[in-house]
């Protein structure tokens, strides 16, 4: 006797029929591993699907930034464009006023020289005026020069008598004028005091 003989207490009672065909449990074997890489796929889509939204959230932050930075460049782009043509329009306007400045000096001296003639004296101050009018709606100003402290700045010092205190300006021997706060053209001046 062998030690399988004496073991049939473990052993079932009934019968176990084994088919003859075995594909129904080759059938069933691969439902079994089929259910099994579903779940496993379940398990791996979900740490996938994790991954996903993170790199997903992560490049549409990216891009985010890209449209923000581009948003900024453009508008600083357009910001100095829109400088640089104004820059550009406001020297054409300076360098016209400064070829318009030599007439209006000589419509001054024209007016010193016809205060004998009254037509001509009020013909020439009407075309002073309406120049320096439409000269002073562009930005011109006119220099403030007499009876003012001597600025180097804005005043040219063409004769110098001596006196006492500060440089001051005495008499304009051709007027000065600023644009813009710029000055284009500084005043003639004879200067009296210590400068």
């Amino acid at each position: 006797m062998s030690e399988f003989d004496n073991d049939n207490s473990e052993l079932p009672e009934e019968n176990i029929e084994i088919p003859d065909d075995l594909s129904s449990l080759s059938q069933e074997a691969e439902a079994v591993e089929g259910e099994l890489v579903l779940e496993e796929e379940a398990v791996e889509g979900e740490a996938t699907t994790e991954d996903l939204i993170e790199r997903l959230t992560a490049e549409r932050d990216d891009y985010l930034k890209a449209l923000q930075q581009t948003a900024a460049d453009f508008d600083n782009y357009r910001k100095r464009v829109t400088r640089q043509f104004q820059d550009a329009g406001d020297q054409k306007v300076e360098g016209l006023i400064a070829k318009l400045l030599p007439a209006l000096d000589n419509i001054e001296l024209a007016l010193v020289h016809s205060k004998e003639n009254p037509e001509l004296s009020s013909a020439l101050s009407q075309i002073s005026n309406g120049l320096l009018d439409i000269l002073t709606k562009e930005g011109l100003e006119l220099i403030d020069a007499a009876d003012v402290d001597f600025d180097p700045t804005c005043h040219d010092a063409v004769m110098h008598e001596p006196g006492e205190g500060a440089a001051k300006v005495s008499e304009v021997l051709r007027s000065g004028y600023k644009w813009k706060q710029r000055v284009i053209r500084p005043a003639m001046v004879k200067v009296v005091g210590q400068g």
